[in-house]
Formats: C-alpha cells, structure tokens, sequence
C-alpha cells in the first residue's frame, strides 16, 4: 500500500514540474498561437509601454498645436532615443495622420 502511494504522489509530481515547464518555456508554438517565453512577454510589454508614453506625448502635441506631428523628430520634449524599441533598437514607425506608432518587431 505504502509503494502504490509512492509512485501515485511521484506521478502527480512529474504532472506538475511538466505543467511548469511547458507554461514557463511558452507551451508550444503553432504558427496561429504563438505564446512565447515570460521573459518574451515581458520585452513586449516594455515595448508596448515606451509606444503609449510617446503617443500620450502625441495627444498632447495634437491638443496644443490642433494636429499631430509631421513626424516623430518634430516633438522637442522627447528625446531621440525614445523613438526606438528598447529591446530590438529598431525605429518606430509613425503614421502622421493617425498619430499611431508601432513597433515593426512587437504587434500589438
């Protein structure tokens, strides 16, 4: 009785640690559902925060001057350095009569 309790309680284990394993590496990837590492995530979201600080910045240039920005270089208040993704460096992309930025390596 007391081996059957043994190798129950060491199956239900391994369940577990492969459930963590499988959640913390990002489960599997298909082509439709790509779920990444949390680490992965957590770039994205950095991302994602540095792209609604600058079209908060946007909004308020719109509100003061009645239009958005020509481009991302005409807002003084903001230095070069935050029009780049901080994780993969590359330039956002900036749609001048929207004023919607986007990151061309992290979809929303």
């Amino acid at each position: 009785m007391a081996l059957i309790s043994i190798v129950f309680s060491l199956l239900i284990t391994a369940i577990i640690v492969f459930a963590v394993l499988t959640i913390y590496k990002g489960g599997k990837k298909d082509e439709e559902n790509v779920i990444g590492s949390p680490v992965e995530r957590g770039k994205g979201v950095q991302c994602l925060t540095q792209i609604r600080r600058i079209e908060a910045a946007i909004q308020m240039y719109a509100a003061e001057h009645n239009r958005y920005p020509s481009s991302l270089d005409e807002m003084d208040y903001l230095s070069d350095k935050e029009f780049y993704c901080p994780v993969t460096g590359n330039r956002y992309k900036y749609n001048a009569s929207t004023g919607e930025v986007t990151c061309p390596d992290h979809p929303r």
